[in-house]
Order: structure tokens, then C-alpha cells, then sequence
């Protein structure tokens, strides 16, 4: 039986219905690879999470654990763009197309950072019926036309 819950959203301007219809309990096993500067470090996370369809749109949501500090992330899934936003000290909005860079910002304590985001592969596969997909994605970020490193990431979710 799915769930059903209504959330509203309200600012000085109006007021959103949103419409969760279904949020699932799911496993997450992360990968990421960072070459930057010259130096590579790898990051292995297993986590617990929600797969959220919202408004006819899919989400993976989990908190990341890593030297006693939690970051919220979520991904926006689908076919074509992915978004990954990532809450905390560093905050993140990123969206990864192939069709051409994206540009974002990097929220950090010394300030906002403008970047550009290259998406060199990007595969998304999920089902949403049975909950579960895989992530693999690898994209590069420049800012004022510098490398400032290059990212792999391997995700894996299931109900």
C-alpha cells in the first residue's frame, strides 16, 4: 500500500501543495573517486536512505557519515540531467547534463565560488516500481577556467 502525503510550503508569495506518493526505505552504497592537484582519494559510503516520488519526479535522499560530521544529499534522478544538491558547511547544487556544462555555485564559509560543472558520462537506471537503480557519473570542475579536480562517482540504492 502506498503512502500518501500532502506537504505545504508556504512564503510571503504563495502557498505549494506538494503531493509525496510514495517514499521508500532503501539501502545506498557510494563510491566516489576526487583526483585534485595531482592527489586521488577515494570515499566509500553505505547508508540508509528514502527513494521520494514527488510530484511525478524521483528522488534519492540519504546522510552521509563521515568523520562525525552528517551531510544531507539528494539526488533529482532522471534519464537525461541528474541534480545533486548536498547541505552543510559546503553546500552544492549541481546539475550534470551531457549536452553541454552547467554552471553552479559552491557555498563555502569563506564565501560563494562560481563553477562550471562538465559532465563527461552520465548513467541513470532506475526502476521506480520495484525501488532500486544505479548512478554512474563522471564530471570534471572548473572555476575561472582552472581545473579544480575531477569527480567519479558509483551509487547504488535498493529497497
Amino acid at each position: 500500500m502506498q503512502k500518501q502525503k500532502t506537504v505545504i510550503i508556504e512564503t510571503r508569495s504563495y502557498k505549494e501543495v506538494l503531493s509525496i506518493k510514495r517514499s521508500v526505505p532503501v539501502h545506498v552504497q557510494l563510491t566516489t573517486t576526487m583526483e585534485q592537484d595531482g592527489q586521488r582519494d577515494q570515499y566509500h559510503f553505505d547508508e540508509e536512505g528514502q527513494f521520494v516520488e514527488l510530484n511525478g519526479k524521483y528522488y534519492l535522499r540519504y546522510q552521509e557519515h563521515q568523520d562525525g560530521t552528517i551531510t544531507p544529499v539528494q539526488f533529482r534522478l532522471g534519464t537525461e540531467q541528474l541534480h545533486l544538491r548536498r547541505s552543510g558547511v559546503h553546500e552544492t547544487n549541481f546539475k550534470f547534463q551531457l549536452v553541454e556544462p552547467t554552471k553552479t555555485h559552491y557555498r563555502t564559509e569563506y564565501g560563494i565560488i562560481g563553477m562550471m560543472v562538465t559532465t563527461n558520462r552520465l548513467e541513470v537506471e532506475f526502476d521506480p516500481k520495484n525501488v532500486n537503480g544505479s548512478i554512474d557519473l563522471e564530471y570534471q570542475l572548473t572555476a575561472n577556467d582552472q581545473l579544480i579536480g575531477t569527480y567519479q562517482v558509483q551509487l547504488q540504492f535498493a529497497a
